[in-house]
Formats: structure tokens, C-alpha cells, sequence
């Protein structure tokens, strides 16, 4: 039996883009991180079979800001308070920033079977994880003329105030083969699913019950299928390579300037020396190809402080490099 620890950042995202580009009222900052603490147990059932289970506390911190064009907003307001409006809030931008965190809790299962003498499998499953995020929504730049009785409804839709957001991170099962082909080569796959189905809306409301905002999301479910290979040159060095297609989430219908991804491919390549007996070094690179992903998205579709149409086409690639230190006592 043993028993260990993880820490790790299973889910984060940030996009950040210059104040006054062109999708500002889409988004201008989308920063969301979690933290995650994993006690885990595992248990040696023979030579050819392992089992574990793992609690996961995860805390996660969301920060989304955007452009509001406020004389975008005096429309559907009649009368005189609509001319009045108008003229106050013409040409005048501010921003919207929403700041909110949580905690919840989830699990995650595990096993190692040696299915054969040069093979190994394993399979593992971490759960959904449940969040009720809470926090506030500041203004800023709204106009004076707005606030003082002009609008009383424009007004309450611009005042500061608390907010909350419900959203399930999704579930995810994965199985990976190690199969050693000779002293020399060991060859390997894994696949992993993830549910990200079960986000369909963001939607942030008010604590009265108003909603502030809703973004249409509709995420699928995706897939991730990697192979790779080791090769260990002598006792001290090892060289490893791999290839993997990562699937996004995002649809091309509902892609947003917050979260603008598309599928993926993954070309890596690494190594490892092992220092002594007890310590090793490992390090790596890997180079992701992005698919082009277009965005034709109807601001004013997820909030009455947003406007306009964001059309283009987004275009990237990404870098990693990595290393790790591992000693054992």
C-alpha cells in the first residue's frame, strides 16, 4: 500500500487582448485557473494488478472582463428618458469586470494490469467537479447622466453588485498500453475522453435573480489519442518521441473571442538522464499545429451591455518546453 499527495492545475485558460481591439465588447480578459490537491491510496493487489482512489479538492478562481458600449444600451428605452440617455451615453465606452471563486470536491479511480510479460495497461476515471462561483460585477465609465433618474433601469444595470455563475467541470476516463518491445524500444498509446458536453450556457446572474449575462457555449465531448515510443540508448540515457490529436471542445457556431480554440496536433520530443540510482532528469518539447478557427459571433446575442459582430478567422500555433527533477527516498 502507499500513499501520496498530487498538486496540479488540471483546468486554466487566459486570453488577453488591447483594450480597444475590435472584439473588445466580446471580451477583453478571460482568466480562469483551478488548483487542485489530490490525496490518493493505492494498493498492490498481486504482481499483475494495482488499484487506487484519489479525493481531489479544487478551488478555482474565474476573472472575465469586456467593453460596454453604453449608448448601444438606451435601445429598447422610449421617451424621453431614451433621448436623454442617448445624448449622455453617445460615443462613451466603459467596461464590465466579473471576479468570482469557489471550492468543491471530486474523486478519481484508478488500476495497472499487466495483461502480459512485455505489456501493461492502465485505466483511470476523475470525476465531475461541481461549481457554484460567487463574486462581483464593477463598472466602470458609466455615465454620470445615466445615474442620476434618468433611467432608473439603465441605472440598475449598471450598478455594482454581487453575482454567481453555476458550472460542472467535466468528467474524464482515459486508458494508455506500455509494450516493451525489446531491451532497447518500449512503445506506447493512450486515448482519453473528456465530457465537456455538459456545458451548454455560461450564464451570470445577479444576486436578485437578474441575469447579467449569457453566452451560448454548446461544448461536445472530445477525444485526445496519442502514440509514442522510448529509447533507452544505455543506463544513464533515454530518448523519447510521440505524436497526439487533441480534440477541442469549442464548435464553430458558438466559438467565442474568450475561448477562440480549435482541434489539435501534438509532435514531442524529450529525453531522460538518470542521475544516479535514486535521482533523474527528465525534459522536453513538444509543438502543437492549430487548426485555423473562424469566428462569426453576434455579441449582442449574450448581453444587453455587449454589441456588434466579431468575424474573422483565428490563426496560431504553441510552444512547450518542459523538465522535471524526480529523487527517490
Amino acid at each position: 500500500m502507499k500513499i501520496g499527495v498530487g498538486i496540479s492545475v488540471p483546468f486554466g485558460l487566459k486570453t488577453e487582448y488591447d483594450p480597444d481591439w475590435m472584439g473588445r465588447f466580446q471580451a477583453i480578459k478571460s482568466d480562469i485557473a483551478t488548483f487542485n490537491v489530490n490525496p490518493s491510496i493505492a494498493y498492490k493487489l498481486s504482481e499483475d494488478a494495482s488499484l487506487g482512489f484519489g479525493l481531489s479538492y479544487q478551488h478555482i478562481n474565474a476573472e472575465l472582463s469586456n467593453a460596454v458600449n453604453f449608448a448601444a444600451a438606451t435601445f429598447g428605452v422610449t421617451g424621453s428618458a431614451a433621448a436623454a440617455n442617448a445624448v449622455a451615453a453617445a460615443g462613451q465606452e466603459g467596461t464590465a469586470s466579473v471576479k468570482g471563486s469557489d471550492s468543491a470536491v471530486g474523486y478519481n479511480l484508478g488500476a495497472m494490469f499487466k495483461v502480459a510479460p512485455d505489456t501493461r495497461m492502465g485505466v483511470s476515471y476523475r470525476s465531475s467537479i461541481k461549481y457554484h462561483v460567487t463574486g462581483t460585477v464593477v463598472f466602470s465609465g458609466v455615465p454620470v447622466a445615466t445615474l442620476t433618474g434618468i433611467s432608473p433601469a439603465l441605472a440598475a444595470a449598471f450598478s455594482d453588485g454581487n453575482v454567481n455563475l453555476d458550472i460542472e467541470l467535466p468528467a474524464s476516463a482515459s486508458v494508455a498500453v506500455q509494450y516493451k518491445l525489446d531491451s532497447k524500444w518500449t512503445l506506447l498509446g493512450d486515448a482519453t475522453w473528456t465530457g465537456w458536453s455538459k456545458i451548454k450556457q455560461l450564464v451570470v446572474t445577479r444576486d436578485n435573480g437578474t441575469t447579467l449575462s449569457t453566452t451560448d457555449e454548446n461544448f461536445k465531448d472530445t477525444w485526445r489519442v496519442g502514440i509514442g515510443a522510448t529509447y533507452r540508448r544505455d543506463d544513464a540515457w533515454s530518448v523519447k518521441m510521440g505524436v497526439a490529436y487533441d480534440q477541442t471542445p469549442v464548435n464553430d457556431t458558438d466559438r467565442t473571442a474568450r475561448l477562440p480554440d480549435n482541434d489539435r496536433i501534438w509532435l514531442s520530443v524529450g529525453g531522460q538522464y538518470r542521475l544516479s540510482k535514486d535521482g533523474t532528469l527528465d525534459f522536453g518539447y513538444a509543438h502543437l499545429f492549430i487548426k485555423d478557427a473562424p469566428i462569426n459571433q453576434p455579441a449582442n446575442g449574450g448581453s444587453p451591455f455587449l454589441t456588434g459582430q466579431l468575424t474573422g478567422t483565428y490563426k496560431g500555433s504553441v510552444d512547450i518546453f518542459g523538465a522535471q527533477f524526480a529523487y527517490r527516498f
